[in-house]
């Protein structure tokens, strides 16, 4: 809904913008914020306000926390980090994470390696309506 958003970003969109009554929020984390800084304790940070305004301005949503997806331009070590560190914000927080990597292969990117393709998006999108639905899991997701 909000492509290349940032983190603080974001933030003020849901905080200033009637969004609704969702039954199910997903925030999807990519690479922006992770390639602008050396130190991801300040993505963290980021992430965490984030998720805390959103469980705030969606008391009633199933809000989801999916992981960065692999990119040709940044390593696996770093993804993998970033996706350990997302993992324990949701299960602080107490909302679902999902590593979405395990859901797409080479042949959901692109050309460029940095996006998905139509067939990632529709992974990616049969993936959210797993985890989304009511009292749903789905392999990939942890709920806490």
């Amino acid at each position: 809904m909000f492509p290349a958003i940032k983190t603080e970003q974001l933030q003020r969109v849901i905080e200033k913008r009637d969004l609704g009554n969702p039954d199910a929020v997903v925030i999807h984390v990519g690479t922006n914020d992770i390639k602008r800084t050396r130190n991801l304790d300040y993505v963290m940070g980021d992430v965490y306000d984030l998720i805390i305004t959103a469980k705030s301005k969606f008391a009633a949503s199933r809000i989801v926390l999916s992981g960065v997806l692999r990119r040709r331009d940044v390593s696996w070590q770093r993804i993998g980090a970033t996706n350990d560190r997302l993992e324990w914000v949701a299960s602080t927080l107490g909302v679902t994470f999902v590593d979405p990597n395990c859901w797409v292969d080479d042949w959901d990117y692109s050309g460029d390696g940095l996006h998905i393709n139509r067939r990632g998006a529709r992974h990616l999108g049969q993936l959210y309506s797993r985890i989304c639905e009511v009292g749903g899991g789905g392999q990939g997701a942890r709920s806490q």
